[in-house]
Order: C-alpha cells, then structure tokens, then sequence
C-alpha cells in the first residue's frame, strides 16, 4: 500500500497540476463584466449589446439597445428601463454636490429616478435634493421571501439604479475568473508534496540526525509511515482546493 501510493501520488499530482494550468490558461482568457460576483460575457449585433450570465442555475441577460435596458433571469423580465441623461434633473445644489450628472430612468411610463449622480455612480440625489431612498434600503425574510421596511416584496433579481446607469454605458468586459496567486501557491503546495513523497526516507533520518546517533540504522515504524501517506494525502487534497478557491476569484 505504502510502496504503491508512493507511485500513483506523484502522477496524481501532476495531472492535477496539468490539468488546472490548462484550465486557468483557458478561463483566465475570458473576459466579461461583473456583476454580483457573476461574469456577464458581452455580444453585439448592430445596435444591440447583450450581457450573458448564468445566475442561479437560470439564463440571465442585460440587453441594452440605445437608451433602453432589459433584464432577463430565467423567464423573468425586468423592464424594459428608459436611461437619458438630463441635465435639468440635477438638483441645484452644486456646493454640496459637485459635478453632479443629470439623468432620468424610466420604466415604461413610471419614473423611477429623477435626478443627478456622481460620476462614479457612489451617490445618487434625487430632484428635489433628497438621496435617493432605494440605494439604502433594509430587507428581511419571511418563510423565503424578501420584505422592505414597510413589508412590500422585494424582488430578489431586479437590478439597481446604478446597475442599470451602468450597463447603460456599455461597459468593456475586463474581468476574468482565475487567479494566478491562487495557481501559484497550488503549484508550490504540489511541488513540496512531490518532495516530501520523493525524500521521504532522506526527511525521516534528517530529523533523527538531530535526535538520536547513528539514524541511518533506523527503520520507520508502522505509525511513522502511516503518518507520512497522511501527509501526503492532505497537502494532496489542499493542493487541489487552492487551485480550485482561485478559479472562482473574480479578478
């Protein structure tokens, strides 16, 4: 059994290695933009750009066609939402907040927001003055479902303010899945397993050097060896889960 997974291991390991590297190569090219910890993969097609995601085991979608924004989750709509800037909806009050962008978002004939926002979309004033109340709101839930303060349903997929100012923008894909810290640190934990499995006599009667006279007349007993395939076998698995931690970082 020792003698055997002496063997297997270090191929196991370096099929693990192989096959994560060709995996971080081949997701690490493609680029999309995030959203809620999910990659949404952009396509155009003459003046209509779709962001495709899977988000909860369901299709999701932002289509932006000219000023307008569609959000799809499975066969859920939200929308469609009119964008337009507007610099007459920008409050008045330039020495509070500077450099305000004026804008209105409709949806359908509703209006949802009128107003202005900072350019880095962190803030958003409505009309009158006011911060927007929607950007800072509390939920709770009951038997599964979402709640505001004053007990209305929240939909749990319908898309922000800022969410839809943003894909309005047609923003580039320029995040990807894949993180080559995470690679690294897999392969330097595969590295030393593959040492300790090749070394591991060598290891065993440095560490008597220091203990007892004579260590190379040592042999390792039932509990040595059984802890060394322990050993292995974790740093095996460890390496496996740091490679596989750094391909869900969205970086």
């Amino acid at each position: 059994m020792y003698d055997r997974l002496k063997k297997i291991l270090p191929i196991v390991l370096i099929v693990i290695v192989a096959i994560f590297s060709v995996l971080y190569l081949f997701i690490g090219r493609q680029y999309g933009v995030e959203y809620q910890d999910t990659l949404y993969f952009p396509s155009s097609e003459e003046d209509t750009t779709v962001y495709s995601a899977k988000v909860g085991g369901q299709p999701a979608s932002f289509t932006v066609q000219g000023d307008t924004v569609t959000y799809r989750w499975g066969d859920t709509v939200y929308g469609p939402y009119t964008i337009r800037e507007d610099p007459t909806a920008a409050p008045v009050v330039e020495w509070e907040y500077p450099n305000l962008i004026g804008v209105e978002i409709r949806e359908e004939d509703s209006i949802l927001f009128r107003g202005g926002h900072t350019e880095d979309l962190f803030l958003f004033i409505r009309e009158d003055g006011e911060p927007a109340s929607d950007l800072f709101h509390v939920t709770y839930s009951v038997n599964g479902v979402e709640r505001d303060a004053d007990g209305n349903v929240v939909a749990p997929h319908q898309p922000s303010l800022k969410t839809l100012i943003r894909f309005s923008q047609l923003p580039e894909a320029d995040a990807h899945r894949g993180s080559l810290m995470y690679w690294f640190f897999g392969l330097l934990i595969a590295g030393i397993t593959a040492l300790l499995i090749r070394f591991d006599d060598t290891l065993f009667r440095l560490h008597l050097s220091f203990r007892v006279r004579h260590p190379e007349d040592a042999d390792p007993s039932d509990w040595e060896l059984t802890s060394r395939v322990l050993s292995w076998l974790a740093f095996t698995v460890f390496s496996f889960g740091v490679f596989i931690a750094g391909l869900m970082i969205i970086s």
